[in-house]
């Protein structure tokens, strides 16, 4: 049995269940980095098993559960997104004499069927015609679209799409390639959806059959200007494959970010109008301002309640939906969604994680969803956090939104054919050396317990790190409480 140290010591409830989860964390592979754990009984708060829990860690996306129950508590379970569309003058006899103003609200999931409907609405109201510009406004969140201290080299990647408070598709296009007839000849590219703002410069060429595949896709910086290059052999009529090396990342695309979303959204609204039968005297969308005065409000989309979201955000792990929900947030409390440790969003979840007793020298949020290396939370924090939800009427729009061990989610294919499977509710979490698991999970005698476990400075690969924390996890879902001999 190996010797326990002395701050594992003082928690112990049961030696022999402590020194299981010792002998697994004594992972040659993992002894270069770091691992903070605390395991708690939700039915009378005792420390079942605590290791460096008082750390800050890198939480990757476990930052999601911050944001998530910061969400539920400032803005409600029942809080929507409403984007509207409103003008500055009426319409007479299906003229609108003035101009279009599409507000952004900060709705992560806005879609180019809702902007269809926004346009079919407007047709319904009687406008066929506008004789003014089509505005766009996003001053509901500030201008950095992007988490302070996000890798330059991921923004073509849609886990990297940028933040506005006007979205539609999550922000990215998607690439299709196909070879063409013979070889040399160029390859064919299909952008949906397109707009007039992407540009797409094509060098990729056909080759033979028994060619290796060498296509290479990528987006200049601060540009929305496609490349696409290399090779694709002739029958080979497939998307962009996974493994293949882009000049800035191992990631390659076949969905990309694209830049400036707010644009991006205003000119799909054009074409959703377009395609109503709503003529536009000036189809070139511009940001609104403050000297505008819009007086009616002629059309509207109300997005899925949060609870709804919650599950949209936790169970793939969306990172657009958290940043948009933290800006949300200092929307909501302060009047404008800004960005960073110092953000409308981070400070006012700040204010609430003050009043559940969370640490706050052991915290700092940069964003919303983890992608930011600046973020840091103990494993502490995060079990007291997930204890206070419990207590909440609202705590199962939290709990449902997990993913399912063996079931859904990030967690789909982990723990299968163990006693976690379709029992532990969890946020699973990784960026480059740091792993994290955090969540719930009944006992064999169905004792519910709030867990977080935090890896930093691993040098080995992330599958060690899983299996240890899918290991643990078993242990905690096979656990019962030693018999008391009276």
């Amino acid at each position: 049995m190996p010797v326990l140290s002395a701050d594992v010591a003082k928690n112990l409830t049961d030696p022999v269940f402590t020194a299981s989860i010792e002998t697994l964390l004594a992972d040659k592979a993992m002894q270069a980095g770091i691992q903070g754990i605390d395991i708690v009984s939700l039915l009378n708060g005792e420390t079942l098993f605590a290791r460096n829990e008082d750390k800050a860690f890198m939480p990757a996306s476990n930052n999601k559960l911050l944001t998530s129950c910061a969400a539920l508590a400032i803005l409600g379970k029942d809080y929507c997104f409403t984007t509207r569309v409103k003008s500055t003058a009426r319409a007479k006899r299906g003229v609108l004499h003035g101009d279009l103003i599409l507000i952004g609200c900060g709705d992560p999931i806005l879609s180019i069927a809702d902007l269809d409907s926004l346009a079919k609405q407007l047709a319904a109201a009687g406008v066929h015609r506008v004789t003014g510009t089509i505005h766009y406004d996003d001053r509901l969140f500030d201008s950095q679209r992007l988490g302070d201290g996000w890798a330059w080299d991921d923004e073509p990647a849609y886990y990297s799409a940028q933040i506005s408070a006007l979205n539609c598709g999550e922000n990215t296009v998607e690439i299709q390639c196909t070879a063409g007839r013979k070889p040399g000849s160029v390859i064919h590219v299909r952008v949906s959806p397109q707009t007039r703002n992407i540009t797409i410069l094509n060098t990729a060429s056909t080759s033979a059959v028994s060619t290796k595949e060498s296509l290479i896709v990528d987006r200049v910086r601060g540009r929305n200007t496609i490349t696409i290059g290399g090779l694709i052999p002739m029958k080979a009529n497939t998307g962009i494959p996974s493994q293949v090396v882009s000049r800035i990342s191992d990631y390659t695309p076949t969905v990309v970010a694209i830049e400036n979303p707010s644009l991006f959204t205003a000119e799909l609204f054009v074409q959703s109008l377009l395609k109503a039968g709503i003529t536009i005297a000036h189809p070139d969308p511009v940001p609104a301002s403050a000297a505008m005065h819009p007086i009616v409000t002629i059309a509207e989309h109300t997005s899925p309640p949060l609870s709804d979201l919650l599950v949209r955000l936790n169970k793939p792990s969306d990172n657009l939906i958290a940043e948009c929900l933290m800006k949300t947030i200092g929307a909501k409390v302060k009047g404008h969604g800004t960005s960073g440790a110092e953000g409308t969003g981070e400070l006012a979840a700040r204010e609430y994680f003050k009043t559940v007793s969370l640490n706050l020298d052991q915290l700092q949020q940069a964003d919303g969803s983890g992608l930011s290396r600046l973020n840091f939370v103990s494993p502490h924090n995060i079990v007291r956090l997930l204890s206070s939800m419990k207590t909440r009427p609202d705590f199962n729009c939290l709990y449902n939104s997990l993913p399912i061990a063996g079931v859904d989610g990030t967690l789909r294919n982990r723990m299968k054919h163990t006693t976690a499977e379709n029992n532990c509710h969890a946020k699973s979490g990784y960026i480059s050396h740091a792993s994290a698991l955090s969540g719930y999970v009944t006992t064999a005698d169905g004792e519910m317990l709030a867990f977080s476990i935090l890896m930093n400075n691993h040098l080995c690969s992330n599958r060690v790190c899983v299996a240890v924390q899918d290991k643990i996890v078993g242990l905690l879902a096979d656990y019962k409480r030693p018999r008391v001999d009276k």
